[in-house]
């Protein structure tokens, strides 16, 4: 199989070119806006290199991509990629606005074409747990919800040379754009609910940036579920502090961390209302069962994990957060 990379300086990168050598992939291009960037990368695979995504797709027509990119832009590329009809997953948030990228995600559907978006916590140990639980009928109607997902300092995206990150006019926002997409997809796919209205509340605080360094979502859903969501770059170092609790008419999930500077799932309790408990160990790396259970899907000729409608139901939350905080004032989503 032959893959391209679509900026390739994103941070994210580094990981995706791990494991595609790692299953033997062949990467036969990488692209990225930064010349110096993408000809270093390229150097190191021993690849050709591309300073325009497009012209990428048009010398190289390869079978599969995996496209990063500045928030502000992931949109276009992605449709770009569409047009093309060339198979590919995408960074989150794929975008800044939902309306932009559901025309996208008609497009895509059109096709048929494989077009997705990674979201790894659907590959948590815990969350596959949950949605087996979901599909045997004992998962439950959710009515509560509290996630957090709390990340290091933002110094860190200016040693890994994507400062553009704590620029709202090219990444929409702070860790609302980076970190919420991970805990609101997860309360959507467990509920299977969608969300009503949003209030939300962001800080500057700690930091100082133009981008908020904290946010606090409390979202509720059609069928009367409520949601608090904390997100932010406020642990020191790069360290991580994760944590979900959910509650249905059948059980209570409850993990116990404090993450020691991976993303890896948390130990978790599931009490059932019948007295039973179900303890839920750590799994492997979410972001490598993604990626396999990617390549899979798409030889197999299967959907992705997430779809770019996935995301759509995502980016429409994240956007009426940022109009909440913006305005001090619920948003209701018609």
């Amino acid at each position: 199989m032959r893959i391209g990379i679509v900026e390739v300086g994103h941070w994210h990168s580094e990981g995706y070119i791990r494991k595609a050598l790692d299953l033997g992939l062949e990467i036969v291009a990488v692209s990225d806006h930064n010349a110096q960037t993408v000809q270093q990368c390229a150097n190191q695979l021993g690849c050709r290199a591309y300073t325009d995504y497009q012209h990428l797709l048009d010398e190289e027509a390869p079978d599969f991509v995996f496209a990063h990119g500045i928030h502000r832009e992931m949109t276009k590329i992605a449709d770009a990629l569409v047009e093309h009809g060339t198979p590919f997953v995408m960074e989150k948030p794929m975008g800044v606005d939902w309306r932009q990228l559901a025309a996208v995600a008609d497009k895509a559907e059109r096709r048929g074409l494989f077009a997705g978006v990674v979201l790894p916590r659907r590959c948590l140990k815990l969350a596959r747990e949950l949605l087996r639980l979901k599909e045997a009928d004992e998962l439950g109607r959710v009515t509560a919800c509290s996630q957090r997902l709390l990340a290091g300092e933002p110094q860190r995206y200016h040693d890994w040379n994507v400062s553009w990150v704590l620029d709202p006019a090219q990444a929409g926002g702070g860790p609302i754009f980076n970190l919420a997409p991970h805990v609101i997809d997860l309360l959507l796919l467990l509920s299977g609910q969608e969300v009503q209205s949003v209030f939300c509340q962001s800080s500057r605080a700690l930091h100082g940036l133009d981008i908020e360094d904290y946010s606090t979502m409390i979202l509720s859903t059609t069928e009367g579920a409520v949601a608090s969501l904390d997100v932010g770059y406020v642990c020191p170092e790069s360290r991580y502090d994760e944590y979900l609790s959910l509650c249905t008419d059948r059980l209570l999930v409850s993990t116990k961390v404090f993450d020691e500077g991976t993303t890896s799932s948390a130990q978790a309790t599931i009490f059932f209302r019948d007295g039973r408990t179900l303890e839920v160990s750590e799994g492997p790396d979410p972001e490598d069962v993604c990626f396999a259970e990617t390549i899979r899907r798409l030889q197999a000729g299967e959907p992705p994990i997430a779809s770019i409608r996935d995301m759509c139901r995502v980016l429409r939350v994240i956007n009426a957060a940022v109009e909440s905080a913006a305005t001090h004032a619920p948003v209701v989503l018609s």
